[in-house]
């Protein structure tokens, strides 16, 4: 078999590749709702949608914390299996609840399922690679969930508008094929990975500590990590300006453009569409340019953002094409500075006995702005008109740029290798 000719070879395929579709699977069962709720006889409401995504983002930077502290304590791969499971079965659950309340629940319940994805993957790719192949590792990965969110809009439209397949069904196509997928990519995940080399007799590509040092260091030791702290804070400005550009852009091509439904919904995904071409370009430019350094190039990008925002009000009125090339280099820029600081740079700020929770402590934070994003959009266009909205972003980018810009001569391991040698 081949897998007995080049066991690393065949098991870190294996955790790439399982780890790569299960997280692009968690999409499937992200959104539905802002798709449903437009179909024809979807008893959901229109208005409770901002209610149900803040309490999404909510749960969902509690299942960060549990998965986190159980990943790192017991392992990454029933961490992730749980997680897919609690969110498909939240999701086909929506097709017998329909009450306000018993959605709000079911979100709750999808967040903190969704929660728990992430820092798990995160942790079983810290484990089976060696740091110095990481960076290249996780921002092809990090394609997972840049092109996931496009991957899974495609599919629910196509369930939505399929006549293929249970056409009395309807609506309820959405709500039953992607959480019937999940289910499949999370027991298969289950099933050809491992949660690190020795599970398979194999030595570990990375130091591993002594089991008891996890627990003695615990969540302090990550809170008190000055490059956990600096990421985090802005992480906290860029998802909430990465989320509010994925759920607001259509509506403001509309309002602002005079687009149609159609053409706003397409030209937004071209901001996920093109986001994993950011995350190699920047791991790349860290590389030759900046001798490894991270924040210098999270800095550029960050700044680089603030100047798109502000361009878009004056390209967008001008033609189609302006437009959906800033907004896709806007969407390049943002996943690179993701991927690059979030997955690459936690990674190498944290011994890997505290990876799944450094990453979770950094991605809730970044989900905390997530869930203000709607309402803090909301009141700006309000206060200040739809015209103006991309002056909050660059506001938002210009603060994100300004916490990294702090550190520019720092290096992200320097943290993980004193962590390592106490």
């Amino acid at each position: 078999m081949p897998h007995r000719q080049n066991p690393y070879q065949h098991w870190r395929s294996s955790a790439f590749t399982a780890s790569w579709l299960l997280y692009a699977g968690y999409y499937l069962c992200r959104e539905n709702l802002r798709t449903v709720r437009l179909l024809p006889g979807a008893p959901f409401v229109a208005g409770d949608l901002s209610r149900l995504l803040s309490a999404f983002a909510l749960a969902y930077v509690l299942g960060h914390l549990v998965a986190g502290a159980w990943a790192d304590a017991r392992g990454p791969r029933r961490v992730a299996l749980t997680g897919g499971l609690i969110s498909a079965a939240a999701t086909a659950a929506m097709l017998l609840v329909h009450t306000p309340h018993g959605l709000l629940g079911l979100q709750l319940l999808n967040g903190f399922g969704q929660g728990m994805g992430f820092p798990a993957l995160a942790l079983l790719l810290a484990t089976w690679f060696h740091r110095r192949e990481r960076p290249g590792v996780l921002a092809w990965w990090s394609a997972s969930y840049s092109l996931g969110g496009v991957l899974a809009a495609s599919l629910t439209l196509w369930c939505a508008t399929t006549t293929i397949l249970l056409p009395s069904w309807g609506w309820r196509r959405c709500l039953m094929l992607p959480p019937l997928l999940l289910v499949v990519l999370s027991l298969w995940f289950y099933r050809v990975t491992r949660d690190d080399p020795r599970a398979v007799g194999l030595q570990p590509v990375a130091p591993l500590p002594a089991p008891s040092s996890a627990w003695r260091s615990g969540w302090w030791s990550v809170f008190a990590n000055g490059h956990i702290r600096t990421i985090s804070a802005m992480y906290f400005f860029l998802k909430m300006t990465r989320y509010a550009l994925l759920f607001w852009l259509p509506l403001y091509l509309v309002q602002t453009t005079h687009s149609s439904e159609e053409r706003a919904a397409s030209t937004t995904s071209l901001f996920e569409l093109f986001g994993f071409a950011g995350a190699l370009f920047a791991v790349q430019l860290s590389a030759r340019s900046f001798g490894g350094r991270r924040y210098p190039v999270a800095a550029l990008l960050l700044f680089g953002i603030g100047f798109l925002a502000l361009l878009e009000p004056i390209v967008a009125p001008l033609s189609w094409w302006a437009s959906a090339v800033n907004i896709a280099a806007m969407g390049m820029m943002i996943y690179a500075v993701d991927a690059l600081m979030v997955s690459v740079a936690v990674l190498e700020s944290v011994p890997l006995s505290h990876a799944a929770r450094a990453i979770a402590t950094v991605n809730g934070a970044g989900s905390v702005g997530q869930m203000l994003a709607p309402l803090l959009v909301t009141w700006f266009a309000h206060r200040f008109g739809w015209d103006n909205l991309f002056n909050l972003f660059l506001i938002t980018s210009l603060i994100a740029a300004a916490i990294v810009a702090s550190r520019w001569n720092d290096e992200s391991g320097d943290a993980a290798e004193e962590a390592l040698a106490a």
